[in-house]
């Protein structure tokens, strides 16, 4: 994953080198691999060995730009071709038994590492490999190691620079230190279809859980981190031994990567040094990434029939920490799934969720992540607790390093349910889109002691079959039902002692649907979806607030969007336009009317009556025009700050306003929303 939101992004299938089908390969393959790392001149040297039977053939693959020195069959020296990444061994003979392969090269890996990134969709930032004295990242897709078809196991020897340690996937065999130079070798038993490396100036700690080693790899500056990562690592670990099976690795690391990360590797996830610092990152995405250890990592994906991994990873890290903190939460991360779905993915971009594959943009993120989320909390209330927690027992005890599709998802809860979830899958699964529902003809009557409530439930074409939650309010308490509703038009009635003061649909978003405008509060990701935006850079604004505008501009996705500059005798700006104003333009009543809870004050700008000190305050506000419905965006920082605080405010998507108090976020919230067309006052 990750992302983290998040943060928490983790690209499986995004690495993998394609490999032509003619050399396909059993499982199997073992490489007895031995590198060397060279951080000041980015360079690696390897040895890769290993044993293939005939009929794989003599042709792999590897970095386009290593230097090949040996390769040897059976400790002979052939002649071999290299081109384009593809190297093949020109053997004379035809191979009639197994082939001892050893393959010396030596390749620089320099990726261009970002300097104070902006947040992306993209947890790599283009970094596959990089070697450098602050740290190495080599991803499984950068080529360096030989690469076949399939999947394989390693011993794999590192040598680096004294206090230049090494973490990968597996157990770490044997560390030592001599002559100047670290040295670790690594056995990775569990059959991987590909392996990233991770190396640094670390310093390590351990503790142990059951037969579990954990480990941080952690630079020295924050170690004081380490034994609050290791007590919630082992925490994680036993809550996912309870709910899903034991733990399918010999240890889990956290380790400390040396720019903004987010992946979820077999045993271990690597985090960057500001991510590590982030105070929800142990509470959230630490729990999200060790998930990942069962689903993903150990239960692997089917990418051509969709990636089901970061769904269910989230539903039981994300959501299922905020559900045990309390109800409002949970039902507070399903309405932010519902926000976001309607606020960044517009009908012509949607598509189904089986055609996700990985995070590149807000929709991919929002239906990989948060649609996905929803169809197994739906599944959930279709199974019960016990058989659905039951059920995923059973799809990681049958699936354990192996593929996994949604139909091994469906055909298996449909065997522990005792019913046929196959259409609940497929409609979910393999349909764009999400209903629209609203309530009509309420009707209430009093006969007796007892009241009659009646109404219709609604559907848009193309209509789903649900079962829709209704809730009905009254001065003993509330009443619920549930509607079976698979046409345009379900009715349904309500019969109480009690008179009605309200009625609801899908009180607790429960059912993943589109929300109407009126249930959807202007947020951040609103400045992120528009396609209509003109920015509007307050007259006398200081450089320093310039340039942070620019760095919110690239936050949000919105580099291209219209730029103007505030004139004294300009005109305001057209009606049509959602608008993102970057310092208090001198223009006042270019400004929407303000929402309830913002206003102006003598020193410039009141958040829910929190004064915003232009001194040391920052503050970014969205909000809805009233008038024109479009979005109106404000943005203020003392210049000193501007740039740093620009820089975290994609990460606050979710919410309407935020203040900060110098770089620390010290307010955050949501504006309420108008009356829904699925709730009815009495």
């Amino acid at each position: 994953m990750p992302t983290c939101s998040h943060i928490r992004a983790i690209l499986f299938g995004l690495f993998l080198l394609a490999v032509s089908p003619a050399f396909a390969q059993p499982a199997g393959v073992h490489h007895r691999l031995s590198v060397s790392l060279d951080p000041k001149t980015h360079r690696l040297r390897a040895t890769d060995i290993f044993t293939l039977d005939p009929d794989v053939g003599r042709c792999f693959r590897l970095t386009p730009g290593a230097t090949i020195s040996k390769a040897l069959i059976d400790g002979k020296a052939v002649d071999f071709s290299f081109r384009n990444g593809r190297l093949c061994l020109l053997a004379a003979s035809t191979p009639v038994q197994a082939e001892t392969i050893s393959i010396s090269y030596e390749a620089v890996f320099d990726d261009p590492v970002p300097q104070n990134p902006v947040h992306s969709e993209d947890p790599s930032y283009g970094v596959t490999g990089t070697i450098r004295p602050e740290g190495t990242l080599l991803l499984g897709g950068a080529g360096w190691y030989v690469r076949l078809p399939g999947t394989a196991t390693f011993t794999l020897e590192v040598k680096a620079p004294e206090g230049y340690e090494a973490a990968t996937a597996g157990k770490c065999r044997n560390r030592e230190t001599r002559n100047g130079s670290s040295r670790s070798v690594w056995e990775i038993d569990a059959p991987l279809p590909n392996l990233a490396l991770s190396a640094g100036p670390y310093v390590i700690q351990e503790r142990r859980v059951g037969d579990t080693a954990l480990y941080t790899y952690f630079h020295a500056e924050n170690q004081s981190l380490s034994d609050a990562y290791l007590e919630a690592t082992a925490e994680y670990i036993r809550l996912y031994n309870d709910l899903i099976g034991p733990y399918p690795f010999g240890k889990f690391a956290v380790v400390e990567n040396f720019f903004p990360t987010g992946y979820g590797f077999p045993s271990y996830t690597l985090l960057g040094s500001r991510v590590l610092r982030l105070p929800f990152m142990i509470e959230t995405s630490l729990g999200h990434e060790i998930a990942h250890s069962w689903w993903g990592n150990c239960v692997r994906v089917d990418y051509e029939k969709g990636n089901w991994s970061e769904g269910v990873t989230t539903y039981v890290a994300d959501h299922l920490y905020k559900e045990r903190s309390s109800p409002e939460e949970g039902r507070d991360y399903r309405l932010k799934i519902l926000r976001d779905y309607a606020t960044l993915v517009p009908p012509e971009k949607d598509f189904a969720l089986r055609d996700f594959v990985s995070r590149v943009n807000p929709e991919t993120r929002v239906i990989g992540y948060g649609k996905s989320a929803m169809v197994f909390h739906m599944a959930r209330r279709r199974l019960g607790d016990e058989d659905f927690w039951k059920a995923l027992g059973t799809i990681y005890s049958e699936k354990r390093f192996q593929k996994a599709s949604w139909n091994d998802f469906a055909a298996i809860m449909s065997r522990v349910g005792g019913s046929d979830l196959r259409p609940f899958f497929d409609q979910w699964v393999d349909r764009p889109g999400a209903p629209v529902l609203r309530l009509a003809d309420i009707s209430a009557q009093q006969k007796g002691d007892a009241w009659i409530v009646q109404g219709v439930i609604v559907q848009e074409k193309p209509v789903y079959t649900l079962s829709v939650p209704v809730q009905m309010n009254t001065p003993s308490g509330p009443m619920y039902r549930t509607v079976d509703s698979s046409s345009l038009r379900t009715p349904f009635a309500f019969h109480t002692p009690h008179s009605p003061t309200r009625l609801e649909v899908d009180p607790q978003a429960d059912l993943f649907r589109r929300l109407f405008p009126a249930e959807v509060p202007a947020t951040v990701n609103s400045l992120k979806a528009s396609e209509r935006l003109t920015v509007i850079f307050a007259e006398g604004l200081s450089s320093e607030m310039r340039a942070a505008g620019k760095v919110l501009l690239q936050g949000l996705g919105q580099g291209d969007a219209v730029q103007r500059t505030e004139k004294p005798s300009g005109s305001a700006p057209t009606k049509d336009r959602d608008l993102l104003f970057v310092g208090l333009p001198e223009h006042k009543d270019w400004l929407p009317s303000f929402p309830k809870g913002l206003r102006h004050s003598d020193s410039g700008l009141a958040v829910k009556d929190r004064l915003v000190d232009p001194r040391s305050d920052a503050a970014c506000v969205v909000y809805s025009d009233r008038k024109s419905g479009g979005v109106v965006g404000l943005f203020v920082a003392p210049p000193s700050y501007a740039g740093a605080v620009a820089r975290k405010i994609s990460h606050y998507g979710k919410y309407s306003y935020l203040v900060f108090e110098e770089t620390q976020n010290t307010l955050k919230g949501i504006w309420s929303t108008e009356q829904s067309p699925l709730v009815h006052h009495f």
